[in-house]
């Protein structure tokens, strides 16, 4: 590798890495990939680079849905990485590494497999950086969503107010990754079915975020979704549908039809017609909100069995008994895989498909 090669592998990276926190994921992986290529596989001062590179390769990966969300990149990122010197590059390159993978196995379902690498981040954060730094801070907001999804309520609480304690302190109470932890406490205390604990998290994330970014970001339009669903479970449909409605037109306009942001808002909001009684309207977006879901996560992701369940009390409404059964076991199947025995939308699942069996006996 020339020394010009170097110089410009070095200077692909930086624009990579601008380029990815403008949220730029398409324009930053390109220039990653060039950046490789510039590297070569990198001298002993170039190596760091190569490892940066890859890291920014799979993150924008996992960001653009790539087929092994980022996988053998960040793999790659945390070999070339542990061959570094001992020093803060080396660690804060391990980190990166380690986090990504873990945020890939949660992307896809993978709940104990990245609870298991998010826990030897935490380490590396905590030994490299300290306990109240915010390398800290960021792996135990992974960590929470993690447990979240798995169904453990308590450590993903835990992980939540430790990292936002440590947000607040070194960032202040209105920087947007507070806002974020405020977000998830609020998504925490949705799935728990606490929705009146929820709606003060969640309204402190919209305003947090509203004064930080505008009101046209795709942060702020997940934070309006998300007190939607919490108003929903209020029973203060009106607002929340007209919140999801917003939502649907935001994300479809930024990322297109068929996002995954789009469909869990058509689940939604289909819930929202399903309770007023329009059967057709709701069937119509559950059956989109799962096609969708079905295209970016595949047909076994645990995150489809809310869309699933939700059809399958529909058809169980117009006494398709067939059909409901049949979502309601592939709903229970891609649950019992991936989450905790004692997760709510496990329980609730299986006592939903015992009242139709019930219903359907001759």
């Amino acid at each position: 590798m020339t020394e010009h090669a170097a110089r410009r592998g070095h200077v692909l990276l930086d624009r990579a890495l601008r380029r990815e926190a403008d949220g730029d994921a398409d324009g930053a992986h390109r220039l990653a990939l060039r950046a490789l290529r510039a590297l070569g596989s990198g001298t002993t001062d170039d190596r760091s680079a190569v490892a940066a590179a890859l890291v920014v390769a799979g993150r924008c990966e996992q960001a653009l849905g790539g087929g092994d969300l980022g996988e053998r990149a960040l793999r790659r990122a945390r070999a070339v990485a542990e061959g570094l010197p001992h020093g803060p590059e080396r660690d804060s390159l391990r980190l990166a590494a380690r986090e990504g993978l873990a945020n890939g196995r949660r992307l896809a379902g993978r709940y104990g497999c990245a609870e298991r690498l998010f826990g030897e981040a935490l380490e590396i954060a905590e030994q490299a950086f300290g306990g109240d730094s915010l390398e800290v801070a960021g792996v135990l907001n992974g960590l929470g969503v993690t447990c979240k999804y798995a169904g453990r309520f308590d450590e993903a609480e835990r992980a939540y107010r430790r990292a936002l304690d440590v947000a607040e302190r070194l960032l202040g109470p209105d920087h947007e990754d507070v806002a974020t932890l405020y977000h998830n406490l609020g998504g925490l205390a949705h799935a728990r079915g606490d929705f009146a604990a929820g709606e003060p998290y969640a309204r402190r994330s919209v305003e947090i975020r509203e004064r930080a970014l505008g009101t046209a970001d795709p942060a702020v339009a997940a934070d309006r979704a998300a007190l939607a669903s919490i108003l929903d479970a209020l029973g203060r449909h009106d607002e929340a549908e007209a919140l999801l409605r917003d939502a649907i037109s935001f994300f479809t306009r930024v990322h297109g039809e068929e996002h995954y942001e789009v469909a869990v808002n058509l689940n939604n909001l289909a819930a929202i017609a399903h309770r007023r009684g329009d059967l057709r309207a709701a069937e119509e977006l559950y059956r989109r909100a799962l096609a969708i879901k079905e295209h970016v996560l595949g047909a076994n992701h645990p995150e489809l069995a809310t869309t699933l369940n939700n059809l399958a009390l529909l058809r169980t409404a117009r006494h398709d008994y067939g059909e409901a059964g049949a979502l309601y076991r592939r709903a229970l199947a891609v649950l019992e895989a991936a989450v905790e025995p004692t997760h709510p939308s496990l329980s609730t699942c299986r006592e939903n498909y015992e009242l139709m069996l019930a219903e359907a006996a001759p």
